[in-house]
């Protein structure tokens, strides 16, 4: 009997359910010893976002977070999504892309996270599949990275605890049959990745996951073995996305989230590759919007620059440029739109970074065991006070180099406590339309005035 024959009359899929008793395990996550606090700040210091509690750092962003919450709901409902994020270096946009990651996958959404760099300039199509599929998350992994293989084992022991082994496979033959609607090439892979990975071959497994994943020079002698032919282009790489995200509802996920940080490295490229990443963005939004995307958000994130410029940023590109609007049509001094399709993100009022200061604080204390003598207002003033000296601007505050200064008066403070330095309480006040920070114990210093 034929192969596609055996598939329709499910011989194959009562071959792979009688394969199940074998489990397929998958090792226990490896358990750390660093705390929660120390993690954050040390993370934190190094200018790097930690991977756990940013909903608890946030600060200021409210309206951001909520506009995401009800993206998520809307590919949860069977919506394509898609949303850019802008804002100068320092403003918080990779926070934010790695807070909705965390969101997502809490949520049960599966997220890919990829950072635009050498290897990958979004102008191939084929290479921006083979990085969804090397870069994916999800919540029952506690890993920083999950492979497509580790998707397919959770899904495997759920089959594995159906008391009914005719519905697990009624579920493999409904999935399969699904993804053949795509691509039939994609369909085959899958299935005999399935059997194969069942009956412990490796090296066929193996095979047929490298080839699912985007991944070329392998053995023509295997490639037979589940008779496919060639590698990934740019054609069938839409049809392998478009059969990975259908697989990835099929499988019992809320939707798919791809998450892409720091677009203006685009403008680098040569002419012909930056126009072909602006169209590969343009054919992403119309495919969202024509709902050949289902359940699908795209989060893209850039500096103004990006946006703004009219020499290689995304005006010149008319196709793209004009399905994104005009993001200043609005005065965003005055009007707060979350719902436009680029969020842009505003610096820190001088409120947020007391609020911020306090969690870090908060956070340090715990992680090292102190008691700080000063107040937090004054571990504020005294970073601000130390950013104006190495010729920062103060306010509105570059958050990144504002946090890395917080956290390095915060260690001197807690390893000195006889020292002279950051000793004394520090006031910010206002004199003849000046601020200046007034030290307790010895002299005033001016800085200029910044909208409160």
């Amino acid at each position: 009997m034929g192969y596609w024959n055996k598939v329709r009359n499910g011989i194959i899929f009562h071959e792979v359910i009688r394969s199940f008793e074998n489990n397929v395990g998958r090792g226990e996550p490896v358990e750390t010893n660093i705390t929660k606090s120390k993690h954050i700040i040390n993370t934190l210091k190094n200018g790097v976002i930690p991977n756990i509690s940013l909903e608890l750092l946030c600060t200021g962003r409210e309206r951001e977070i909520e506009e995401f919450k009800r993206c998520l709901d809307d590919i949860s409902a069977g919506n394509g999504v898609v949303k850019f994020v802008s804002g100068e270096y320092g403003s918080g946009k990779s926070f934010m892309l790695e807070l909705l990651s965390q969101l997502a996958v809490r949520s049960g959404f599966l997220v890919a996270k990829i950072v635009i760099n050498k290897g990958f300039t979004l102008n191939n199509f084929e290479n921006f599949y083979y990085n969804v599929m090397h870069n994916l998350s999800l919540h029952e992994i506690n890993s920083l990275g999950t492979e497509f293989e580790e998707i397919f084992d959770i899904w495997v022991s759920k089959l594995q605890n159906y008391t009914d082994k005719e519905m697990a496979s009624d579920e493999i033959r409904n999935v399969i049959s699904t993804l053949n609607n795509y691509n039939s090439s994609f369909a085959r892979a899958f299935l005999v990745y399935i059997k194969a990975k069942t009956s412990r071959d490796s090296e066929l497994s193996n095979a047929a996951a490298s080839w699912i994943k985007g991944e070329k020079n392998i053995p023509a002698n295997l490639k037979a073995r589940f008779d496919v032919k060639g590698d990934i282009d740019r054609q069938n790489s839409i049809d392998f996305f478009k059969s990975f995200i259908s697989l990835v509802n099929l499988l019992g996920y809320k939707g798919t989230v791809i998450v892409i940080d720091e677009l203006e490295l685009l403008m680098k490229l040569r002419s012909d590759l930056r126009n072909n990443a602006y169209e590969n963005l343009r054919y992403l939004i119309d495919s969202c919007g024509s709902g050949e995307f289902n359940k699908c958000m795209f989060v893209f994130a850039g500096t103004n620059e990006f946006f703004e410029d009219k020499e290689k940023g995304i005006k010149t590109y008319a196709a793209l440029y004009q399905r994104l609007g005009n993001r200043l049509t609005i005065n965003d001094s005055f009007f707060l739109n979350v719902r436009k399709p680029i969020l842009n993100l505003k610096k820190l009022s001088f409120e947020d970074i007391q609020a911020l200061t306090d969690k870090i604080v908060m956070y340090h204390r715990e992680a090292f065991n102190w008691i700080p003598k000063l107040s937090n207002e004054a571990i504020r003033n005294w970073t601000l006070l130390d950013l104006k000296k190495s010729g920062n601007p103060i306010m509105p505050v570059n958050t990144r180099i504002y946090i890395t200064k917080l956290i390095e008066i915060l260690d001197i403070i807690e390893q000195n406590p006889d020292s002279k330095l950051y000793c004394s309480e520090l006031r910010l006040v206002k004199k003849n339309g000046v601020d200046i920070f007034v030290n307790s114990a010895r002299s005033s210093y001016e800085t200029p005035n910044y909208p409160g």
